[in-house]
């Protein structure tokens, strides 16, 4: 079905808000940003055209989240077909620990949008309170369960609840990882990984590697 003219417009002008939005709050937090802010961002000039698409910031940042999600959710759902050839064995838990996290990594290196929609993530919990971690575990939870029983099966000496907190420290990892990525630009010392593709696979790997020795590691006493 194709889109009368005027329907496709206001379709366009509520998708570029939602983007001018979304890179607003990666930068400066739910908080930092009022809508008046993103519409002269966005070259708006009317000024009631924040509160025709999205009525108020509420609003606004739930439909900010929603789109993440759905940025997210694609490369989750490969991860999940991938998951089902991995066996719940200590020795696959290298192999797991990439896929789950594969998509965390594709959608930051997928461009600006992308590196936009970690930062957005990493800034809702510790930004935003209480109310902004609810939204991620909230999302997150049903991904963990995912993964929770081949997790079991790779690192058996951990309880469920051991091992499900060691998810959370290990998301929380990831995503901030991700977000803060630019500091490994101000080490000269790390100027061998480049922006060379054997870098950068290099880079990858290193990740992944410590990402799963957080889960490899034995449980206290």
């Amino acid at each position: 079905m194709t889109l009368a003219p005027a329907t496709a417009l206001q379709s366009d002008t509520r998708e570029h808000l939602l983007r001018t939005a979304l890179l607003a709050f990666a930068d400066h937090g739910v908080e930092g940003v009022r809508l008046s802010h993103i519409r002269d961002a966005a070259g708006q000039g009317n000024r009631s055209v924040m509160h025709y698409h999205f009525k108020n910031k509420d609003t606004l940042v739930q439909a900010v989240v929603e789109f993440v999600q759905g940025q997210l959710d694609t490369h989750m759902q490969r991860a999940a077909g991938r998951l089902l050839g991995i066996l719940p064995q200590p020795s696959q838990l290298p192999a797991l620990v990439e896929v789950m996290f594969e998509p965390f990594v594709t959608l930051f290196a997928s461009g600006p949008v992308g590196e936009a929609c970690i930062r957005f993530m990493s800034r809702l919990t510790w930004q935003s309170g209480a109310k902004g971690q609810r939204v991620l575990t909230d999302f997150f939870i049903p991904y963990g369960n995912l993964f929770l029983p081949a997790l079991q099966g790779c690192v058996p000496h951990l309880s469920p609840t051991e091992l499900r907190f060691k998810i959370y420290l290990a998301v929380n990892n990831c995503i901030h990882g991700l977000a803060d990525f630019s500091i490994l630009l101000h080490d000269p010392a790390l100027e061998p990984l480049g922006d060379k593709e054997p870098a950068i696979l290099a880079m990858r790997r290193l990740f992944f590697d410590y990402m799963a020795g957080g889960f490899s590691g034995p449980a206290r006493a």
